[in-house]
């Protein structure tokens, strides 16, 4: 079970971005390597487009180069621990999918620690595949989510400092206004922009069971309101509220609920 904590604590924001050797020393976390580490890091940046850490060519350095291994010899607990300062709807949304595309479809929640805005969450996933580093900058990155930092601070136990303060929703649908949808099978919730609509219709099959969860949120991806329902409803209608520019729609227990798709209509 997951230990949720609202707690009074001081998150220490670093005051300047770490080095690319400062990064690969903590990925690595062998004081022995240091050396190796300063000739191969020493004399460049390793920065991306928009000037961040780019923490694929760094992890790519570190695996040709043997510093770091991420293929087990048998499955282990690891541990991932992600701190950010973000509106947790999108946290979720975001760390979550890049973790499925990671690999990581099962993992567990085992810690969550909020406190005006920032976010301290654990889960622990058993793998013989340790996280890429760079498999995850490059799928936070789809979000405008970057990586400012990361721990090495056990044998199976990392922890990323995230930056979601340009953090963007990337829409997996089209829906045009006024123009019935009719949406595949989700392998992902729906996101979808309302087009100015001011009122959204959504049936599903009536072979389906859903559990409508439906999320409205600002063009700064703010939550606006959320519509979770615990009985079946295979015919939603709800009035968009002011403001809303994104839409979130899914299933409050399991995407196979809706395993036919759904029909959605978003009206002027």
């Amino acid at each position: 079970m997951v230990k949720v904590f609202f707690v009074f604590l001081c998150f220490i924001q670093t005051a300047f971005a770490i080095s690319s050797l400062e990064l690969a020393q903590n990925l690595v976390n062998n004081p022995t390597k240091n050396s190796q580490l300063q000739l191969l890091f020493s004399n460049s940046s390793y920065l991306d487009k928009s000037g961040n850490l780019n923490i694929a060519r760094i992890s790519r350095v570190l695996k040709t180069n043997s510093l770091i291994t991420l293929n087990l010899s048998s499955p282990q607990t690891l541990k991932l621990t992600f701190r950010t300062k973000a509106d947790p709807v999108i946290f979720f949304k975001i760390l979550s999918d890049a973790l499925m595309d990671a690999g990581y479809v099962y993992f567990i929640p085992v810690e969550l620690i909020l406190h005006n805005g920032n976010i301290d969450y654990t889960v622990e996933v058993e793998s013989q595949y340790v996280l890429d580093p760079g498999t995850l900058y490059n799928l936070l990155k789809e979000n405008s989510v970057y990586i400012e930092n990361i721990r090495r601070v056990g044998i199976y136990d990392y922890q990323y400092d995230l930056n979601f303060d340009n953090a963007k929703l990337n829409t997996n649908v089209n829906i045009a206004l006024n123009s019935l949808a009719v949406l595949e099978r989700p392998l992902k919730d729906y996101i979808f922009k309302t087009q100015d609509a001011s009122k959204l219709i959504i049936d599903a099959s009536d072979a389906d069971f859903w559990f409508p969860k439906v999320l409205f949120l600002d063009k700064n991806l703010n939550l606006i309101k959320s519509i979770k329902s615990n009985k079946k409803n295979n015919h939603f209608t709800e009035f968009i509220p002011s403001g809303t520019v994104y839409v979130i729609v899914s299933d409050m227990y399991s995407l196979d609920n809706i395993r036919r798709g759904l029909r959605v209509l978003l009206k002027k």
